[in-house]
């Protein structure tokens, strides 16, 4: 497993998402929520392999209270929630208490909102909060999940903010187009991508596909076609384009079972870098796709 440093600390580059675990979560899931006995098998899994990294949030249902069960005999472990924006302002203390006792941890390695609402009218008594909970060590960093390109730019310009959770893949290239990974280096902000798989639709069987994303399938024949051609399937030609890209960078990944922790962890472990024109010939082969196919709030 490759590790990441920021600020002394190793954090594993491939970390576990946990929305799977409270939530029947994503457009491929056709199992549901994995079962507590089945969670404590990923989480000992995935940590045997290296991971030590693990998101969740109190808005993925149950999440937090089964990820808390699950890490309790582990002991190497680096924990990030999230709470909403409205929460943060309002009961931050007690919903702090209550993601803490969830996660059965006395402090977080990182705090985010889940939106980027106040960014947009941060005050001081915001900032007076990151830092009580910073001194009181109920967190170590705060940070953002942010959505849109201003979205970013607020979150670059806000000293608060530490950590930022991005989407980016092959069909959402924003953050490459843009060039987010160089602004947050710049800045020494810590990025960690999410969607790597955009909710499985760049995973699914094209018969599969919903008729409201009818025309993502094109989109999937131009990947297919890649597939072919360096003879790999899709999950290792999506992680690939991400981890060749954001180097510095944290990712994110989900799982409904072991057998999928199993193919990510094995797929990382074992991932060729793509080349320079590859990555130019997939950057302008899907850079006119529709807002609509790339951001999963239009579906």
């Amino acid at each position: 497993m490759k590790y990441i440093k920021f600020d002394n600390q190793n954090i594993s580059k491939l970390s576990l998402g946990t929305v799977q675990f409270g939530l029947d979560y994503g457009i491929a899931n056709s199992n549901g929520k994995p079962l507590q006995k089945d969670v404590d098998r990923i989480i000992e899994y995935v940590s045997n392999n290296g991971i030590n990294c693990f998101d969740t949030a109190q808005a993925y249902g149950n999440s937090e209270q089964v990820l808390g069960e699950s890490l309790k005999n582990i002991d190497e472990k680096i924990v990030i929630s999230k709470l909403k924006s409205n929460i943060f302002r309002e009961n931050l203390n007690i919903n702090i208490t209550k993601s803490l006792k969830n996660l059965n941890l006395s402090s977080l390695f990182g705090l985010l909102l889940h939106d980027s609402d106040i960014l947009y009218d941060w005050k001081s008594e915001d900032t007076k909060s990151v830092n009580h909970l910073i001194d009181s060590k109920k967190i170590k960093y705060f940070g953002v999940s942010i959505y849109t390109s201003r979205d970013f730019e607020l979150a670059i310009e806000n000293e608060n903010i530490k950590f930022i959770q991005i989407p980016f893949n092959l069909f959402d290239q924003r953050a490459y187009k843009e060039n987010w990974f160089e602004k947050a280096k710049k800045n020494n902000k810590l990025i960690f991508i999410r969607s790597i798989y955009l909710q499985g639709l760049l995973l699914m069987e094209k018969n599969k596909v919903p008729s409201n994303l009818e025309s993502a399938k094109k989109y999937l024949d131009i990947l297919d076609k890649y597939c072919k051609k360096l003879n790999i399937t899709r999950n290792e030609l999506s992680l690939s384009f991400v981890d060749t890209i954001a180097k510095d960078s944290m990712i994110l990944f989900g799982c409904e079972n072991i057998t999928q922790a199993e193919e990510n962890i094995k797929n990382y472990n074992n991932l060729n870098k793509l080349d320079v024109e590859i990555i130019y010939n997939l950057t302008e082969e899907l850079s006119a796709i529709n807002e609509k196919i790339y951001n999963p709030t239009k579906w």
